[in-house]
């Protein structure tokens, strides 16, 4: 019996890509589209959430596929196409296995040769539940008066239509456990060694090191701190999970920004909050005490000089009394009055005198008062409020089932509401990572390992994002906090803005992050002065079919989330695109880095877009250039499907010319790669300013530098190297305060730029007058030299 080998990918997005597919197609055209109606190939692989090409062993393309989050076909509108399904039809899926908008996939669209159809289709199953994770059913609209054809007849089942109800489709169905298997998570067993042994050496290079009963002797030294989880399939293991409950966090608190996560420690807002509110009640007891100690002693100052002033008048008037009264003998009445106010004004004015200088010295003696610095909590008396992953593989094949794993491995923990994972920098990442996101390391800090982290709450499936009501401006209030966009939501919510719309979503009833969208009133603009064309077909999409991003807030826990909000977003809305204008790309949200940067065109484009009438758009001055121009961000729904691979590699760009921004930002704006460790170093980091002897139009201006990739995805370090040790991949950098610190490299890249060397060959080092404006400093010096002449 001959196996079919096959290989599926996701589809690419090329002209080249579409003329493959459409010749795979065109043979049997017409009895494409009695089964799926009219289709347009080129539309359903820019627009679908996943096309799939099904290879041979040859690369020869034998089949293709198309997932939507919505049926193509019927009258079905994609903002509340599941309420007509469960209208129409019986799902009958269960209570805990019922469809919604986040567990459900449509298949639009089908085709292989004849040879391959059976494991093609089950191939491109298994591509869409794992590229979904939460999706748990795919359903087929197939036209009522067609039969199920294979080679779907016998992998879906048809739905019962509802009594009553005529439908013009027939509804099928599919789960993913009848296509990947129904798996189930229990405690590990020596047993399972045998079977796990091969996949872990799989994936791990040197699993050979740990010895050839490594997986046993973890398993069976299991505690209540230690904990092994198995997945199993058809009574097979086919994965292990090692979590445990005890460890250290000293070091992670240390090297990592952790703040967000109360430092990963249970009861830490509240001994923060009281450790706060008693340095609070304790500083203004000394100031108190100071501000008492401070009264006394400037009034014992004061009665003390005007003491001293009292006696020295009193024993110079009685040293003067008797020539006094002879002189005064003479003068008349008036004449003495004068004399006395006289004198009395010099006592006052002696005495303000001394009091000055006594109260000066008093408080000199006691000084000012110096509040305390606020004492930090005590991390190590605080309980840990976190498990740690210490050993993980699963067959590949299982993927999308590895949210399986983890819930149950945090459930054996109750009392810690943290997940972390540490790999080193380099090491090839597991399915795991994706539940995951990256908590930054501290500057200079240089752990080995790299921090991911999830929160149990992250983990829930059902994220619902529904349209904001007055009724919510409270809670809503209460969740932007500390935002600069709070007041603006809130008005926006209160019905300020006649197009735009406050979204929420929420799980479990707690809100988890806040959207506000309106129809994009720009997109041929957007398509005329920015580079979209790399990363979508424009003309593929109607003018209505645009959103604009005007703000996103997420909890930071709820950060892998974001393009689930944002599809939900999509599909609300019934748009197929997504932009955001950001005006300056470094006060960005980092919920915004799920979105992909496009370049803005740094010459006026000469010819129109392809989706743009010449005639009547193209070149007419009702589309100009967007003030700023401002960083456009993008997404749509292929974009959101398509997995960004974590890299944990330590880039650091020495820079501070347009060479080096230009490398950070094209390795940045990658839209597959999360780059979460790159370092640019530069003097004054990215405020620098072109030189004055290059040419503007070959140089980034400072709204370029605000609204480029770099400005938003690396940390910026201002500062200079001072010393590399290439042995130990190390860069001491001497940052712009004064501070030196060290930063690891796995990568290095030098892009400092073109130097002005003749005043060096020229030894014009102390000549008055000579410059050479080869950077910001430099200029400064010229222009204040100039100034002076």
């Amino acid at each position: 019996m001959n196996v079919m080998v096959v290989r599926t990918r996701r589809a690419g997005g090329g002209e080249g890509e579409r003329a493959r597919v459409s010749s795979l197609c065109e043979v049997e055209a017409s009895i494409l589209e009695k089964h799926w109606g009219a289709f347009d190939l080129a539309r359903m692989m820019e627009r679908c959430a996943l096309s799939c090409c099904v290879e041979d062993d040859e690369d020869g393309l034998v089949g293709f596929a198309s997932f939507h989050h919505a049926p193509l076909v019927g009258d079905f509108k994609p903002s509340m196409w599941i309420e007509d399904v469960k209208r129409m039809w019986n799902v009958n899926a269960g209570e805990d296995d019922d469809i919604d908008y986040s567990n459900t996939l449509v298949l639009n669209f089908f085709h292989s040769e004849h040879a391959y159809e059976e494991v093609a289709l089950n191939e491109v199953l298994k591509m869409a539940f794992n590229t979904f994770p939460q999706v748990e059913h795919v359903l087929l609209f197939v036209p009522i008066n067609i039969p199920l054809f294979k080679p779907l007849l016998g992998n879906f089942e048809p739905l019962v239509l509802q009594a009553d109800v005529k439908a013009n489709y027939g509804c099928y169905h599919v789960k993913l456990k009848e296509v990947v298997g129904e798996v189930v998570v229990r405690l590990a067993m020596v047993e399972d060694h045998d079977d796990l042994m091969p996949i872990f050496k799989a994936q791990n290079e040197d699993a050979d090191a740990y010895g050839e009963f490594f997986l046993a002797q973890m398993i069976q030294s299991q505690d209540d701190t230690n904990k092994a989880l198995v997945v199993e399939l058809n009574g097979k293991a086919v994965g292990i999970l090692g979590v445990t409950g005890d460890m250290s966090l000293a070091a992670l608190q240390e090297a990592f920004e952790l703040e967000t996560y109360d430092y990963l420690v249970q009861g830490y807002e509240e001994a923060a909050v009281k450790l706060h509110e008693d340095h609070v009640a304790r500083e203004k007891m000394r100031r108190e005490e100071h501000e008492r100690q401070v009264r006394e002693m400037l009034e014992e100052a004061r009665r003390a000089a005007r003491e001293e002033v009292e006696e020295e008048y009193s024993q110079m008037m009685d040293e003067r009394a008797d020539k006094q009264a002879e002189e005064d003998a003479d003068k008349t009445e008036e004449e003495l009055e004068a004399e006395e106010k006289e004198r009395e004004e010099m006592f006052e004015q002696e005495l303000a005198h001394r009091v000055a200088i006594a109260e000066e010295e008093a408080l000199m003696e006691i000084g000012e008062f110096l509040e305390h610095p606020e004492p930090s909590v005590d991390l190590e008396s605080l309980s840990s409020n976190a498990v740690c992953i210490t050993l993980f593989c699963l067959d590949p094949r299982l993927d999308s089932q590895v949210h399986k794993v983890l819930e149950p491995a945090l459930d054996l923990f109750p009392d810690k509401e943290y997940c972390i994972l540490t790999k080193r920098h380099t090491v090839k990442q597991s399915s795991l990572i994706h539940l995951f996101h990256p908590v930054p390391e501290k500057l200079g800090c240089n752990f080995s390992h790299a921090l991911y982290i999830c929160h149990r709450a992250c983990l829930l499936r059902a994220m619902q994002v529904s349209k904001a009501g007055e009724a919510e401006v409270e809670e809503i209030s209460e969740f932007l906090e500390g935002e600069g966009s709070r007041e603006e939501v809130l008005s926006f919510l209160q019905g300020a803005g006649k197009e735009e719309t406050v979204f929420v979503a929420r799980l479990e009833g707690q809100i988890s992050g806040i959207a506000v969208v309106s129809p994009s009133k720009q997109p041929a603009v957007f398509s005329k002065w920015f580079e979209l064309e790399q990363f979508m077909s424009p003309e593929l999409y109607g003018s209505d079919e645009h959103l604009e991003l005007l703000h996103l807030l997420v909890n930071p826990i709820f950060l892998r989330r974001v393009p689930e909000i944002l599809r939900e977003l999509l599909r609300i809305t019934e748009s197929f695109c997504l932009h955001a204008a950001v005006q300056d790309a470094q006060a960005m949200p980092r919920a915004y880095q799920t979105l992909t940067y496009i370049p803005c065109r740094r010459l006026a484009p000469s010819s129109p877009p392809k989706d743009l009438d010449p005639a009547k758009t193209a070149l007419e001055p009702d589309l100009p250039l967007p003030a700023g121009p401002p960083a456009l961000l993008h997404t749509n729904f292929r974009l959101l499907s398509q997995p960004k691979k974590d890299l944990d590699d330590r880039i650091v760009v020495i820079g501070g010319c347009e060479t080096s921004v230009g490398f950070a930002d094209a390795v940045l704006s990658v839209p597959y790669l999360d780059l979460h460790r790159v370092t640019y170093v530069s003097p004054g980091g990215l405020a620098l300013r072109p030189p004055l002897y290059k040419r503007r139009s070959l140089t980034l201006s400072d709204a370029e530098y605000r609204q480029h990739a770099i400005s938003r995805g690396c940390r910026v370090v201002e500062g200079t190297v001072s010393q590399l040790d290439r042995v130990e991949q190390v860069v001491s950098v001497r940052m712009d305060s004064g501070e030196t610190v060290e930063i690891k490299y796995d990568h290095l890249v030098l892009a400092a730029g073109f130097r002005d060397t003749v005043i060096d060959r020229l030894q014009l080092w102390h000549v008055d007058g000579v410059f050479s404006p080869f950077n910001l400093y430099q200029e400064n010096a010229l222009q204040a030299w100039l100034e002076k002449q």
